[in-house]
């Protein structure tokens, strides 16, 4: 019963955390059904009460049969300009362009400026020049705009490189900004840290005539994002290109309609909001906004553009309201994809962006829903696991309904009235995905021995090692056997005064770091983790799987651990983190390697003389300043693949016989360039130190030490050695050998 609780819990836990490793992975399928979800219940609130306050004045069907085709003359718009602003509207948002000069020649306003002029007393290019004036409608246009003093206009922006080139886009230019230069947020915080915010960029933009922009009291961008499957969800509240920072149309008129200030507050690597005046606009980090629609399309009030013209709607269904004009009507159509279905009026987007600031009610996905996520998928599925070890299958099915729909109704409640959106689908397909598991695990238990030694094996062997032991189980069985291998002994230099300058969590942190990155070189090369200890690596290569090449691949995997340290050390010196360095000591010999222990508890080990002595060369690292120290041993089955430098022959504490010890410096051919200039003149020089030629040896190892950029740390201790050795010399019968005083 104990074994059968410790499997179902087990596989449980596995299970919940394959879940939560999907979720982190942001599958594309997933994550389009949970766009589907999130959209079902948008649109299964229903429509929801608006203020009145935000109306559309479209150039819809009507408009066009009673004021001709679209685009209209420029002096009709004028005219649309000038009726809203006599019937007192707030504010004036065109989610229209007028990118080209108006073709039309308003030919009354030519006659009625013929009778206030005369015209006889002009010559040809006096006349041509007056006539140019009174006909150009885009005057007229820009004329009424600026004498509405409340009208903002729309421009439309490529948000990346690729749309930018392919539709042959204008470049933002000094020119263009100075136009838009009215249309950028205050900074009220600005970030300290040095990292770059991942804010949407402007590469291109399409305005409105220069003399339009100008004359309008301000501009917003009217571009939106779609998801990937092509439906408008967010719309970014901020826009970048260069230090320039901008707001779209809808933030715009709200801004100009109540004078409130609109700025932009920013944390450490990301927008933290958007603010009109005391309004916080929760955004995601990089600006976006949840758009919280109101209804389906025309849940907002529409009037007919002609109805304005005609005088029939004025000041009673006007005064005081956000007004947007944009076109409703076929072939004017901007029209998108939203949660309530194709064929919604972009310019109603804009609307319910509106709308949603001025009730300040948001849809927000908070950073720290990723947390309720993840705590939901680990906390579902673990319950899950217990239940699995008391419920029959049926009553786990039960089981599994109820905690699904508990879910599903909680979801509902936070999404309708506090507006917070969570994750619908990771956290169903999570639960069920646990429950399949434990059903499965149920009926199989044929592979148990296998699962079990995969789970016990899987985090000190490689993935090849741990197959071989699932095949041959006998491998494993208590008891050791002498054996060849070499073992391998890493430890970090000073690390105990780093630790004592970090925090627990910090420690642990940049300890989990170092330990995972070397552990995946180490199983690569067929490594066998015995332990860590500390911050200590101990391993070793040829068991339980033989490998006739272990000496070699234990060399291979103490350079790539020393290359990968120094890339990770680059990285932790930009985030002003410490630096860590590595001491390796390997041996080759005969050990006893095996599953040592009782029978309940066992823990698969080596032990003998030669581990010990891999363990001391780990040590001596710190005499002679080398990081990588292997003995002769190692080198005689590995030399004809690896670059090393001869150090010495030492004995150690408790051994008589002296061992001859190498620097490893690289794979054969790839030593570093400044190694591999010094290394005849030190080889030079350890010859003159073995013949007892102190002086020669000194001139030797002075050399190498003047001339190098970094010092050499076995130089200087030769250095060091052949002076003491000058003014003390050792005995006559001195062999070479440097007997070490500690282990």
């Amino acid at each position: 019963m104990k074994s059968k609780w410790v499997n179902s819990f087990t596989v449980a836990l596995c299970l919940t955390l394959v879940s939560g490793y999907i979720y982190t992975l942001d599958l594309a399928f997933i994550n389009l059904l949970e766009l589907k979800a999130y959209d079902l219940k948008l649109t299964a609130r229903g429509t929801r009460q608006i203020s009145g306050n935000v109306v559309i004045v479209a150039v819809d069907e009507k408009s066009l049969k009673a004021e001709g085709r679209w685009p209209w003359p420029r002096t009709l718009m004028a005219q649309l300009v000038d009726r809203l602003s006599t019937a007192g509207v707030a504010v004036i948002g065109f989610d229209i362009f007028f990118p080209e000069k108006d073709a039309y020649v308003p030919f009354a306003a030519v006659k009625e400026a013929l009778k206030k002029k005369d015209i006889s007393k002009l010559d040809r290019e006096g006349l041509g020049q007056w006539l140019e004036e009174v006909s150009d409608s885009d005057a007229h246009f820009a004329k009424a705009i600026e004498n509405s003093d409340r009208t903002v206009l729309g421009f439309f922006v490529y948000p990346t490189k690729e749309s930018a080139v392919a539709n042959d886009a204008e470049k933002l230019n000094p020119s263009s900004l100075q136009l838009l230069e009215f249309s950028q947020f205050s900074v009220v915080q600005q970030s300290p840290s040095k990292e770059p915010i991942d804010i949407r960029q402007i590469y291109a933009v399409g305005m409105s005539l220069p003399k339009l922009m100008d004359a309008a009291n301000s501009g917003g961008f009217v571009t939106f994002v779609p998801e990937k499957d092509s439906v408008i969800r967010r719309v970014p509240t901020v826009m970048e290109h260069g230090d320039y920072l901008f707001p779209p149309l809808s933030l715009q008129m709200l801004q100009q309609a109540t004078q409130l200030p609109l700025a932009v507050r920013f944390a450490p690597r990301r927008i933290e909001s958007v603010m009109l005046g005391d309004t916080v606009i929760p955004t995601s980090e990089s600006g976006d906004l949840l758009i919280n629609y109101y209804g389906p399309a025309r849940t907002f009030t529409h009037y007919s553009a002609t109805d304005v013209l005609s005088g029939k709607l004025g000041a009673a269904e006007l005064q005081n309201k956000i007004v947007l004009i944009g076109g409703t009507a076929a072939g004017t159509y901007d029209i998108h994809t939203s949660p309530y279905g194709p064929l919604y009026p972009g310019v109603e987007v804009h609307a319910n962006l509106i709308e949603s600031v001025m009730q300040a009610d948001f849809l927000i996905r908070p950073d720290w829903l990723v947390i309720l996520d993840l705590l939901v998928i680990l906390v579902s599925g673990l319950i899950l696991g217990l239940m699995g070890r008391f419920l029959p299958a049926y009553s786990m099915a039960l089981f599994l309904v109820v905690g699904i729909s508990g879910y599903l109704y909680a979801d509902w409640q936070l999404f309708t009235e506090k507006g917070i959106w969570v994750h619908t689908v990771y956290p169903v397909f999570s639960q069920a995905f646990v429950y399949s598991g434990i059903t499965l695990y149920r009926f199989i238990f044929e592979e148990r021995e296998k699962r079990f030694i995969k789970g016990a094996f899987s985090q000190y062997l490689a993935p090849a090692v741990v197959e071989q032991l699932t095949k041959n189980p006998e491998m494993l069985k208590l008891g050791g056997e002498r054996k060849e291998l070499t073992a391998f002994f890493s430890d970090l230099a000073g690390f105990s005064a780093i630790s004592e300058s970090l925090s627990p969590d910090q420690l642990v942190e940049l300890l989990n770091d170092y330990l995972t990155e070397m552990t995946d070189i180490l199983l690569h090369h067929k490594g066998t983790v015995d332990k860590f200890e500390g911050d200590a690596i101990i391993s070793f290569f040829g068991a339980p799987v033989n490998d006739d090449h272990h000496a070699l691949n234990s060399c291979l995997a103490a350079l790539d651990m020393q290359k990968r340290l120094k890339e990770l050390r680059a990285g932790w010196k930009k985030e002003g983190k410490h630096e860590l360095f590595m001491r390796i000591g390997l041996n080759t010999g005969i050990m006893v390697v095996g599953n040592m222990g009782s029978k309940s508890r066992m823990d698969y080990t080596m032990m003998g003389d030669s581990v010990n002595l891999a363990a001391r060369l780990e040590g001596v690292n710190k005499q002679y300043m080398t990081f990588t120290m292997i003995s002769e041993f190692t080198y005689e089955q590995a030399k004809d693949h690896i670059e090393i430098r001869e150090l010495d022959s030492i004995r150690v504490v408790g051994k008589k016989q002296p061992v001859k010890i190498y620097e490893l410096l690289g794979r054969t051919g790839e030593m570093d360039d400044a190694i591999r200039e010094i290394l005849p003149k030190f080889q030079e020089g350890l010859e003159h130190y073995k013949n007892k030629q102190w002086e020669d040896s000194i001139n030797c190892f002075e050399h190498i030490l003047e001339g190098s950029h970094d010092i050499d740390g076995p130089s200087l201790v030769y250095f060091e050695r052949c002076l003491t050795f000058q003014n003390y010399p050792p005995d006559d019968d001195w062999d070479g050998v440097f007997s070490l005083r500690v282990k």
